[in-house]
């Protein structure tokens, strides 16, 4: 049985996906305490994990320097002179399986992917059906005699990023006993983006209907987004301000009483700070990326996707399983899922303006 004293961890980007990996590294702390443990990812989602008491160390890439050589060489130098015994390859792309390999660890765990696959001495275990991404991780760890089934996922705010979310709800007249929804109508992938007029709908009917304070969330280069959604919205609906970094993005989700939005990293975000969440989906599984609690964590997607989806979703510019979906449909999954999460406090709150 390998018993390691360096474990290099390794799961470049992106938000969501780095998110998955807490369980992971939950189960490797308890599974080898006595071990250093480090973490590489990419800038952008580096403060996820600042604060995490599972981890030792944490390598953070620049992927804008790729492209240069000498970068990536130094890089691989500063890797392998840590010593590392054992590399677990979340990944699994060719840039992470060469450095896995090239990190000189002689137990390099990683995915049965194709020919990199060669470059891991271990293979994590293959998904015999859907299930959740986190428990995929863990399951891939079996190897190592890890065997667990607690995917909650780890995200340690700090204070800073705590007091940066109170100065924000106290500028905009936001208290504890109004009921606040986060609305992420964002995504980097054409397939994974409801349409905005149909947000801007469901803003106006929770408005409406519930006296909702509505927080509109992004991040780089989404900034236009929201302003247009709030320019097709009829109501008053607050913007975030950008956030230095995902720590504070986490703070204001936290405060929030639901989380609606697209498949993408900041619904996974609300999820660890415990902020229910109902995500409309494109053609990624709702299996996969959807926390196992049917009562805080629910979805919505079309009952059937196109032919061959999985093979060009990518080069999907107008998704007909998004457009599937009606505002209707988003309505009435709201209505349900407000009165089975609200306390009794904010639920009698809004219940009262819906009559009063």
């Amino acid at each position: 049985m390998i018993n390691p004293d360096r474990i290099l961890v390794t799961q470049l980007r992106r938000v969501g996906d780095v998110m998955m990996c807490t369980p992971a590294l939950r189960a490797l702390r308890m599974r080898f305490p006595e071990s250093h443990i480090a973490f590489l990812t990419e800038k952008e989602s580096e403060s996820l994990l600042w604060g995490n008491p599972n981890l030792d160390e944490l390598i953070v890439f620049d992927k804008e320097r790729y492209k240069d050589p000498f970068y990536m060489l130094k890089q691989i130098h500063n890797i392998r002179r840590r010593s590392f015994d054992l590399a677990i390859d979340f990944f699994g792309n060719p840039r992470s399986a060469w450095i896995c390999f090239s990190s000189g660890a002689s137990h390099r765990l990683g995915p049965d992917l194709g020919v990199r696959s060669h470059l891991y001495n271990l293979k994590m275990k293959k998904d015999q059906s859907p299930r959740y991404a986190a428990q995929s991780r863990l399951d891939g760890l079996e190897v190592l005699g890890i065997r667990t089934t607690d995917v909650s996922l780890d995200f340690f705010l700090s204070d800073k990023a705590k007091n940066f979310a109170k100065d924000f709800f106290k500028k905009k007249d936001i208290g504890q006993t109004d009921l606040v929804i986060s609305v992420s109508p964002t995504s980097r992938r054409d397939f994974n983006r409801w349409s905005l007029e149909r947000y801007a709908s469901v803003c106006d009917f929770l408005v409406s209907k519930y006296k909702v304070k509505i927080i509109l969330v992004w991040g780089p280069g989404e900034r236009t987004v929201v302003d247009r959604l709030n320019h097709l919205s009829k109501s008053e609906l607050t913007i975030s301000p950008l956030t230095p970094t995902l720590q504070e993005l986490g703070a204001i989700l936290q405060r929030c009483d639901l989380h609606l939005g697209n498949d993408n990293g900041t619904k996974h975000v609300a999820v660890a700070v415990d902020t229910p969440t109902l995500t409309i989906f494109g053609p990624n599984s709702h299996i996969s990326w959807t926390y196992p609690d049917e009562r805080r964590h629910r979805w919505i997607q079309a009952e059937s996707l196109c032919k061959d989806c999985e093979r060009i979703k990518h080069r999907c510019k107008e998704p007909s399983c998004l457009d599937s979906i009606q505002v209707d449909s988003v309505k009435e999954k709201l209505e349900e899922f407000l009165k089975d999460n609200l306390d009794e406090r904010k639920l009698k709150k809004a219940y009262d303006f819906r009559t009063g």
